[in-house]
């Protein structure tokens, strides 16, 4: 059976993506940036690979095995704004199924399963991630939690916020010390906070795929 001839290239970069018709009009675009790109025979299928994150074949099948060996008991979290409309926060299982909800009223869930923060920064909203899963683990009695965010979990978490960041941001400085204490508390009954990459994350947003 002969090899469809590919009609559509999609692109990934920087942000942004498109799906155009020619080889030639595709290198143009991405030649000289970093970034993804894939020919198809449809339109459909180029469609589907960049909802999908972009991601080529090989990287996916390497991603579901490092995300096998990750503890199924642990609590993840992450936060993105790709989307557009402000700082988003999830908390998940090792599964990617969210479980934000366990610790916010329900009217703050939104339908993707994670909480939005406007006006807050992606900082902001990985530490906030850090509180939510902390409250969740003590509360199901979990002892790891695992972020991709080295300034949270090495720093922040811990207290150690910079005087000039804390004196800009009162609403940080105030989350910064709520996290401290609960993270005090999850640490003296055995649980632990570790990285995990972004790449791997569970709890990934997606939008930087």
């Amino acid at each position: 059976m002969a090899k469809k001839k590919n009609k559509y290239y999609a692109y990934s970069m920087n942000g942004s993506e498109g799906i155009v018709h020619s080889w030639p009009e595709c290198e143009a675009i991405v030649k000289g940036q970093k970034a993804r790109y894939k020919g198809f025979p449809s339109e459909t299928e180029a469609r589907t690979w960049l909802d999908g994150g972009a991601v080529y074949e090989n990287k996916v099948k390497k991603k579901k095995k490092r995300q096998a060996e990750l503890p199924a008991e642990a609590i993840y979290f992450d936060a993105g704004t790709g989307r557009g409309v402000g700082t988003e926060t999830r908390v998940s299982d090792k599964d990617g199924t969210a479980l934000t909800w366990m610790a916010v009223r329900p009217e703050e869930v939104t339908k993707e399963g994670n909480i939005l923060l406007k006006d807050k920064t992606n900082n902001y909203g990985e530490l906030m991630g850090c509180y939510l899963a902390l409250k969740i683990a003590l509360k199901l009695g979990r002892k790891i939690i695992m972020g991709d965010s080295k300034l949270v979990i090495e720093f922040w978490s811990l207290g150690k916020i910079r005087k000039e960041t804390s004196a800009n941001d009162p609403d940080l400085l105030a989350l910064v010390r709520k996290v401290q204490k609960e993270r005090k508390l999850f640490e003296k009954e055995g649980g632990k906070i570790e990285r995990v990459s972004g790449d791997d994350n569970p709890a990934d947003l997606g939008f930087h795929k």
